[in-house]
């Protein structure tokens, strides 16, 4: 093997290795370099020098711990730095347009909610524009820069290009949003649709962070819609636009579906939404336990996931999460006892803003550099940004 080669594998070997504590501390801290190691089954001695580096870095902190049973010593926690960076994410839902900044560890910096003007697409557009304009000036004045731009849509989003394909909501079609963002703004930029960033944010931030294999089930107001994570990684398929849940045919005899289909989850379902909309009580809410729980089953039957996450102003509330459980048990190929956890989303409505802003961290600033160049991520690079 030439030095070059084996230069170059040691090289990724460190970057892996790197990332592989990161997410550790991200996900489990404080914890100490032991329960690191034991956690990324990486030898102890690897784990030490990762978190020297990190810590020489800036990027984590240490501080003593309480000793276990109150004997022993006393342990070295770490946590990561969270002021190293930012996060700068807008959020388009339905009636709403969520801005914000985020730190290193999902600590919500700034938040604003604002009407969305949808009175024309182009209108639209220049809103999500002045709302990260107005984001980037809310932006610490101290530590660390800003990685980039996190963008969540309610439409068909290809992820390569950060291009809105579809959005009938919006009322955009090949919009290139990540184009248009980088042209204002001297940051990188994805777009992301939002059921799947969603997803992202339990994975990086809530009840999905030590699952490798979930699904997050989106109902509310805009329907349903449901993000995909498969062996650790977001889900989007051949043509970006896994996760289409409202659009399975339920009813072989119902009425056509906006989308051209017959009995539709969607349109199967979107009295009851109305009615639960106009506060119409148990009876919409019983159907929609019975519709959610519907296509629970088919994608349990399908994916078999190890966990099932409910979110969106109906979904996420416990009540409904464990009634449409319920259901799902009875109705599941999968015994009683095998049947994957249903859990209301932990992140509320913050969910799919956590998610964009792990996304953007993954992209623009942990894989931004090798392992050895990491002290001067925050600093130098595409993704810094300071007002």
């Amino acid at each position: 093997m030439s030095d070059f080669k084996r230069t170059a594998d040691s090289s990724l070997a460190k970057k892996v290795n790197t990332m592989l504590v990161v997410d550790c501390i991200r996900k489990y801290a404080p914890l100490s370099r032991a329960d690191a190691a034991r956690l990324t089954m990486l030898s102890p001695s690897t784990v030490s020098s990762i978190v020297s580096d990190l810590v020489g870095a800036g990027l984590v902190h240490e501080r003593k711990g309480c000793p276990a049973n109150g004997g022993g010593r006393c342990p070295i926690l770490l946590s990561l730095n969270a002021g190293a960076s930012f996060a700068v994410i807008i959020d388009v839902q339905v009636a709403r347009v969520l801005s914000g900044i985020i730190d290193l560890a999902g600590n919500p910096v700034s938040v604003v909610r604002e009407p969305l003007d949808l009175s024309s697409p182009d209108n639209a557009v220049d809103q999500v524009l002045r709302v990260t304009a107005k984001a980037l000036a809310r932006l610490p004045r101290t530590g660390g820069a800003a990685a980039g731009i996190g963008v969540g849509i309610p439409g068909i989003v290809d992820v390569r290009t950060g291009t809105v394909a579809k959005s009938t909501r919006l009322r955009w079609n090949n919009l290139p949003l990540a184009t248009l963002l980088q042209r204002e703004f001297p940051l990188p930029a994805i777009v992301e649709r939002d059921v799947r960033a969603a997803a992202w944010g339990e994975r990086s931030y809530g009840h999905g962070r030590n699952v490798s294999d979930f699904v997050y089930l989106a109902v509310g107001e805009g329907g349903f819609g449901a993000g995909l994570v498969v062996n650790g990684k977001p889900y989007v398929g051949a043509r970006m636009h896994a996760g289409e849940l409202g659009h399975m045919t339920v009813d072989m005899h119902g009425e056509r579906c906006s989308c051209g289909n017959i009995g539709c989850l969607a349109g199967v379902a979107s009295a009851s939404i109305q009615e639960w909309k106009g506060g119409k009580g148990e009876g919409a809410d019983g159907q929609l336990v019975e519709y959610t729980a519907t296509g629970l089953v088919n994608l349990v039957n399908l994916l078999d996931p190890e966990l099932v996450v409910l979110g969106g102003d109906i979904g996420g509330r416990p009540d409904f999460a464990s009634r449409v459980e319920a259901v799902a048990k009875e109705r599941a190929l999968l015994a009683p006892g095998q049947m994957p956890r249903v859990l209301p989303s932990q992140l509320a409505d913050m969910a799919v803003a956590h998610g964009l802003a792990g996304l953007v961290f993954d992209r623009f600033y942990w894989n931004h550099a090798p392992a050895e160049d990491l002290p001067e991520m925050g600093e130098r690079g595409a993704a810094s940004y300071r007002t």
